[in-house]
């Protein structure tokens, strides 16, 4: 224990016998918590004792101090504030109170604090680091400014409001750290013991699955099981256990390793070499190689408060010969979660290099054998913790992060780095036609909307020369097409961009450019007397019920009436010409009903429809010798038998071209 902090703690404990015994009690209990690292406990008797008119400027400052050293300094701002405001006699307070006023996203706040301790402040080490500070807060406005290359979005269906991060993906299984579900309390943070699980993806939905708890020979009871990695066989599992909460258990972090068994289950985890018994070990990572592992640790041979590390594998397979990675990359700050992608790139968390706040993440680059490190920026990186990360593939990945957009506490996100991306834009390419009785021809000046899933119109142009039009579209997205023109029906279509995306490897560096043909949109004329054949219409033998397959298109009408509010129509069943002629048009007449009763159930008016059964009488191939004769003789027509907008010709049957 250092001479301030002894002092300090003195003090605190004249001014405990002096307390009247209304709060003595709780501040005692308070003083024993915070001693034993038990700060949720310590928080919690420091706000009985300071609500009992116990000293302002203790109070504050422990509570604070609990907050900071249980990782929630966001949350100790307005106890240090408290505490300087009651004139406490810690210095380190104005010290951490920049901190807290850093995390919270007060740089201005911040920056004048810290100016504050270089001058009354009589730790070197903490001046230096404050000096160091001021020197980060100068270049933050280059970070905030730096272009985001990163989309991240929140992996919900995997978050609980309880913690969840460290995420690493082996095979179809998305292993991470969580505190759901957790019995019993830590004292020191006062959040459930973390357990290590598995996501299992079902592939129904993005990131739809299941979690599930690994087993108890890997998850105990009474410790932290935390941030697990794997060889790329699968064989064997690295973790950090440790922080019980208790006297007996252990008081820091290890590093554990677990070997596959032929049998499918871990064997007993054992402690690695690598650690320091006095010390906190935690975070490893494995090269891309797999030769180094990394991980980070608060060992009095580091430079500040927690390094990064690194241990080479023997020709025994053990872990040994631990050196500090040292500068540019561990800091006087916390330098943590190391990780190393599969193409050699080094990432870690650091809150002392330039940071927006508290942990950022970083990039290490190296470039005429200079190594530089390099923010990440925004969105990736707030003001809160920001940290392990983890890339899947070259360019989309997870990190974790205790944002207050998340579902609760630290939450797991997901990432593209679109900064690796070889642009791609892809377009639908088409024609619009026009039809009169069975004569096709490309029709200009056709009104045709893209509509995305929600119902909005995101464009609408006129198709041009030769009837071609042109719109630009997202990949993996369901769209709705509805083309228009006066004197001619209007018509919608879906189409969709799923399963187009050209894979990235058969990208060219650059923007490319993709044409996605779409089939040529027909306008029949909108005259009375038009008939149109409706394509895939079937009923089983002897039957007139509509069937799943028939109900698809004639909801093809539903649309086709709904976006053409002004006409009516017959709609008329056929059949071949085996069988009675009676028999058939008695059939064909319940089938055109049938089909009539279906359109009206989805909400068209019934006196737009006229039902017809024709049977055998109007059959396109006369005497059908063929089975596709008779095919196409078997059909279900809509003629058009009324137009209401008396801005349209009405043309009679027989002068139907």
């Amino acid at each position: 224990m250092n001479k301030k902090y002894t002092c300090g703690l003195f003090l605190a404990l004249i001014f405990v016998a002096a307390c009247s015994p209304k709060f003595s009690k709780y501040y005692k209990k308070g003083m024993y918590s915070f001693q034993q690292a038990e700060y949720q406990f310590a928080i919690e008797h420091f706000q009985q004792a300071k609500s009992l008119g116990a000293n302002q400027a203790e109070t504050n400052y422990y509570i604070a101090e609990s907050y900071r050293r249980s990782n929630r300094i966001h949350e100790s701002e307005p106890y240090y504030k408290g505490a300087i405001d009651a004139k406490t006699n810690e210095e380190d307070a104005y010290f951490y109170y920049a901190y807290a006023l850093k995390a919270n996203g007060n740089y201005e706040g911040a920056s004048e604090q810290f100016n504050n301790y270089i001058k009354i402040g009589t730790n070197f080490d903490m001046i230096n680091r404050a000096k160091n500070e001021l020197e980060n807060l100068k270049i933050l406005n280059s970070i905030v400014e730096k272009k985001a290359y990163y989309k991240i979005s929140n992996i919900d269906k995997l978050n609980t409001g309880e913690a969840e991060y460290a995420p690493f993906l082996y095979g179809n299984k998305l292993y991470f750290t969580t505190s759901r579900g957790a019995e019993k309390i830590h004292a020191a943070n006062g959040t459930g013991f973390t357990d290590i699980y598995e996501f299992i993806f079902d592939g129904i939905e993005h990131f739809s699955g299941q979690a599930k708890r690994l087993p108890d020979i890997i998850n105990t009871e009474d410790a932290h099981e935390a941030s697990p990695i794997f060889t790329k066989d699968g064989k064997t599992m690295i973790f950090s256990r440790g922080n019980n909460g208790t006297k007996k258990g252990a008081k820091d972090v290890d590093i554990f390793s677990s070997t596959l068994l032929p049998d499918g289950t871990w064997s007993e985890p054992k402690l690695l070499a690598i650690n320091d018994p006095n010390s906190w070990d935690s975070c490893p990572a494995l090269s891309a190689d797999e030769k180094t592992l990394y991980f980070a640790s608060n060992r009095e041979s580091g430079l500040g408060g927690v390094d990064i590390y690194k241990a080479t594998k023997g020709p025994d397979g053990e872990w040994g010969n631990v050196v500090n990675l040292g500068t540019p990359i561990n800091t006087r700050g916390n330098d943590m979660f190391p990780y190393e992608n599969a193409e050699g790139t080094f990432f870690f968390s650091s809150d002392g290099h330039p940071s927006l706040g508290a942990l950022d993440l970083f990039v290490v680059k190296k470039e005429n054998g200079k190594i530089t490190v390099e923010n990440l920026g925004k969105p990736i990186n707030t003001s809160y913790d920001d940290f392990a990360i983890f890339y899947k593939d070259s360019i989309t990945g997870y990190f974790s992060s205790n944002r207050p957009d998340g579902k609760g506490d630290d939450d797991i996100y997901e990432f593209i780095d679109e900064s690796k991306i070889r642009m791609a834009r892809y377009f639908i390419d088409g024609t619009t036609f026009g039809k009169d009785k069975d004569h096709e021809y490309v029709l200009e000046g056709v009104l045709v909307k893209l509509i995305n899933e929600k119902g909005d119109t995101l464009t609408a142009i006129n198709s041009g020369e030769e009837g071609k039009f042109k719109y630009e579209v997202d990949p993996e997205t369901r769209y709705t097409i509805i083309a228009s023109k006066d004197g001619y029906l209007t018509q919608q279509y879906e189409f969709n961009t799923i399963g187009k995306k050209v894979p990235y490897s058969e990208l060219q560096p650059g923007e490319n450019l993709f044409d996605i043909p779409f089939k040529g949109i027909i306008l029949p004329i909108k005259e009375v007397g038009v008939t149109i054949v409706i394509d895939n219409i079937y009923y089983d033998f002897d039957k007139w019920d509509i069937r799943p397959d028939a109900a698809i298109e004639l909801y093809k009408i539903v649309e086709l009436l709904n976006n053409n509010p002004d006409i009516k129509i017959e709609l008329s069943s056929h059949t071949d010409e085996r069988g009675s002629a009676n028999y058939n048009r008695n059939l064909s007449q319940k089938r055109a009903q049938s089909a009539v009763n279906y359109i009206i159930s989805k909400g068209i008016d019934k006196d737009r429809l006229t039902a017809k059964g024709y049977g055998e009488d109007k059959p396109i191939v006369k005497n059908a010798q063929t089975e596709e004769d008779h095919a196409r003789n078997r059909r279900t027509e809509f003629t058009i038998t009324n137009i209401t907008n008396p801005n349209i010709k009405i043309i009679k049957k027989e002068d139907n071209r």
